[in-house]
């Protein structure tokens, strides 16, 4: 019987499978009936809108590069001008999307440090969720480890305590070369600076869509 992750809501998952291959969280008897939170809902969409817009930018160019090829075979080292020129213009395309996306951002974003999100939670979990429900929050904190599937990548956050009960689980959304090598060169102990939409506590605080602050 298929299940569903318990701390990020991610179904199906085979009735062999011990691990979510999102979080990574144990789902060991796992219900295959739970719900996903509107939170979790909303990211889930904002993450399919953003596949399908990067997907429908790179058929886009794709198209125009095959085009262009056909008429302009000039070569800047080992690849075409118009090789050059699509990448340029992917990523530039690219970053409207994201620059776009960060606006809408803007008037919600509430810079908070780890270690007062955490002992916000640890206090009192009803009043915190009620302060960041809806909130984009920009967060700083230390880096325990950094983990992907062929869905997407996450950074686990913490205050300085890794032995802690609560840790902040950060979803990452990366549409642009230079973010996704930014990412992957993140070591564990390093401080940073994430900003995403907050998507409730599980078993953790989950953060949703983020991206690294520059």
């Amino acid at each position: 019987m298929a299940k569903s992750c318990p701390s990020c809501g991610y179904s199906p998952i085979g009735p062999f499978t011990d691990n979510c291959p999102i979080c990574a969280e144990s789902v060991r008897g796992g219900s295959g009936g739970s719900a996903r939170s509107p939170n979790q809902s909303r990211s889930t969409a904002w993450i399919i809108v953003l596949l399908v817009v990067g997907l429908g930018v790179a058929a886009y160019y794709g198209l125009a590069k095959w085009r262009g090829g056909q008429a302009d075979q000039g070569v800047v080292g080992d690849e075409t001008v118009e090789d050059v020129r699509d990448v340029e213009n992917q990523e530039q395309a690219l970053e409207r999307v994201k620059a776009t996306i960060e606006a809408s951002r803007r008037g919600r974003t509430v810079a908070v440090p780890a270690t007062q999100l955490l002992q916000e939670f640890q206090n009192d979990p009803t009043a915190a969720d009620q302060k960041y429900k809806g909130k984009c929050l920009e967060i700083s904190g230390i880096v325990e480890r950094v983990g992907s599937n062929q869905h997407m990548r996450f950074i686990i956050l913490h205050a300085g305590d890794e032995n802690a009960k609560i840790k902040i689980e950060c979803f990452v959304a990366f549409f642009i070369p230079k973010d996704k090598t930014r990412i992957e060169q993140l070591g564990k102990g390093q401080t940073i600076t994430l900003r995403g939409d907050y998507g409730g506590r599980v078993s953790h605080l989950q953060i949703w869509n983020c991206v690294l602050v520059e």
